[in-house]
This record gives C-alpha cells, structure tokens and sequence, in this order.
C-alpha cells in the first residue's frame, strides 16, 4: 500500500505512514497532515488519555494515604480521649451532716458538719439560701464562719440564725466551694438543712473540737494524796482551774499577732493551743502538750522549750488564774469554756 500523502510504500496493515506521519482512515483512505485540527485533536486526545492514566493512579495512592492518616490519627485521638484526657477531674465525695443549735451560751446557729477525712485544702466561699429548684439557689447570706480541728482539718461551718432574717425557720440550702490538697480545681457542694422554729439543742462539741486534753501525751506527774492536800489547803479549792480553757491576752508586735489557750488537767499534764496570725492572713494553729506542778500559788509549766519555766498564779478567791514571768505579771489568763478561734475573736473583740 501506498501513502496517497507522501507517495511511500507502506504494509497494507498500517495504521499511520511511517515517513509523513499520515493517519489511513478506513473510509477514504488517509487524512491529510494540512488539516491543523484534526493534528491537533490526535496530539489532544492522546495526551489526556495519558493524564488520565496518570491520574487514575495518583488518585487511588492520595485515598490510601488519607485513609491511612485517618485511621492513624483517629486511634490515637481515641486512644488519648479514653486514657489519658480528662478536662474535669472526678469530684470528690464528701459526706455532711446538717442542723441547728446553740453555742457560747446563746449564739444560735445553722451549721454542717465537714468530713474529717475529707483533705480539704481551701474554702472558696460557703453562700446559705432558699432552693427555688434542683439548679437555683437564692441566696441569703455568704457571712459564714467555720472551725478546724486540731489536725487542722476543717470541722464544720455555720452560719449565725440572725442572718437569716426574723422568719429564720425553714427549709434552707448551704451552697459550699472547696479545693482538695494536691488539687487546683474548685468543686461545688450542697446541702440541705431545715430550721425549726425553736433551737434549744447544744452544739458547742459538735462546732468545737473539745479532744485536746485526749492527745495529751506527756506523763503525769507522781503525786500523793498528801502533796494534793497540801496545795489545795494552801490556796483553797483550786479545782476550778480544770474547768476552762485559759486564754491569754492578745500578744501584738506589728501586724503579727499571737494568743495561747492552756488546759489543766487534773493529772498534771497540760495542752496548749497557739493561734498566730500577720495581717489579714488566715490563724495559724499548733498545740505543745507537756506537764505541770502546783508550787506556791503557782501552776508551773515545764514548757520544754525555754529555759525558763512559765508561771501562772491562782487566785481561789477570785477563781481567776493570772499569767506571770519570773514574779512579773505579763497578762490576765480569761477562761473560756470551749477552745476555738470564735472565742478567742469574739471575747478579745478581733
């Protein structure tokens, strides 16, 4: 066969001739290499099928490679959200105890009682308000009070029953905020109390933390009937002096200030509780148990810090105790029925 463009002799089964390029159409023979657009669409078409091709293959590694990130990213997502993510620690339990009652004599109160077991660190703010539904507290009062321990830990919070209002009984919520040790987040806790309308019950060993004399550790003193008879003939019924916390007057240098309460006890040994505070800073507690003699009128302390001992003098007449150094009064001793910070800032006015 010969091309009719070029005139070269060609196999009658070619398909395009080999010196002019000419496509043989089965219809007329050949197609003319002058024609631009049919040129133009044979160099077209086969330069897409070849993109195509090309595409095809990219395509399906681009939907292996996605697939394979997502599964990749998604179990680690997964992995992470379920093991190792948690935006909301879980919230401590805490167990309370609620009512009212009557402390220093005739304060009335509304309080609850804290798990001693709790760990908890920080009070955020305690409010006490009437519960308009499960989720809404109108509240009435955030002036709130509360006591430790003498572990420190926090013992119950109240508040005083002229907060809230002349028609004080009813049905109330306290709504409590607390951080836990080695934690930073702040928790919410309620807690229902119902005020009756007469409050006759002492709460005073349930506010207070009344124990010390139990953590006495120190040994008592060997005494005999004889000694006992002695000192008490010298100075009169001196058993008074085991009825009350005997607190001394608030010792200021500054900003700080610092207030002790002692307790006698009847087996010569004795606890003191320290209360120091700086500024606007929150009480520092500790408590130092040792031993004690009567001597003269006076109750001697071995401290077992100092290198002198502490002297307080009994007066029976008067059933007062008066604190002394070396024969120099320091400071008039105040005895007070319960240990607490309450009574100390409510007797010395802080």
């Amino acid at each position: 066969m010969t091309c009719k463009n070029c005139g070269t002799k060609m196999s009658d089964n070619a398909k395009m001739c080999p010196n002019c390029g000419a496509v043989i159409d089965e219809n007329e023979g050949y197609t003319l290499l002058t024609d631009d657009d049919v040129m133009f669409d044979i160099y077209e078409n086969t330069k897409e099928d070849s993109k195509a091709k090309k595409k095809k293959g990219r395509g399906f590694i681009w939907f292996l490679s996605v697939l394979l990130t997502l599964l990749i990213v998604g179990g680690g997502a997964y992995y992470y959200f379920t093991n190792i993510y948690n935006p909301t620690p879980d919230k401590p339990e805490l167990s309370f105890k609620s009512g009212c009652g009557i402390i220093n004599d005739d304060e009335k109160i509304v309080y609850v009682l804290l798990d001693e077991n709790s760990n908890i660190q920080y009070i955020h703010g305690v409010t006490i308000g009437k519960a308009e539904s499960s989720e809404s507290i109108t509240p009435i009062s955030s002036n709130y009070e509360y006591t430790k321990s003498v572990d420190s830990t926090f013992r119950a919070i109240f508040f005083d029953t002229k907060e809230l209002g002349e028609a004080a009984s009813g049905e109330y919520t306290f709504e409590m905020k607390f951080s836990f040790n080695d934690s930073e987040e702040v928790y919410t806790y309620t807690q229902n109390v119902t005020v009756p309308a007469e409050i006759s019950e002492n709460a005073s060993d349930l506010i207070f933390d009344h124990s010390q004399t139990e953590k006495t550790t120190a040994p008592a003193e060997e005494t005999t009937e004889s000694t006992t008879a002695q000192a008490i003939t010298a100075e009169g019924d001196i058993s008074f002096i085991y009825d009350s916390y005997w607190f001394t007057e608030p010792n200021e240098n500054g900003d700080e200030m610092f207030i002790a309460a002692i307790k006698l006890n009847k087996d010569k040994s004795y606890v003191s509780t320290n209360y120091y505070k700086k500024g606007n800073e929150s009480w520092q507690i500790t408590t130092y148990n040792g031993k004690f003699k009567l001597e003269n009128g006076f109750a001697v302390l071995d401290n077992g810090e100092a290198t002198e001992s502490t002297y307080y003098r009994i007066d029976s007449a008067n059933k007062s105790l008066y604190e002394e150094e070396n024969g120099k009064k320091v400071s008039t001793l105040t005895a007070r029925k319960y240990n607490s910070i309450k009574n100390a800032e409510d007797f010395f006015g802080i």
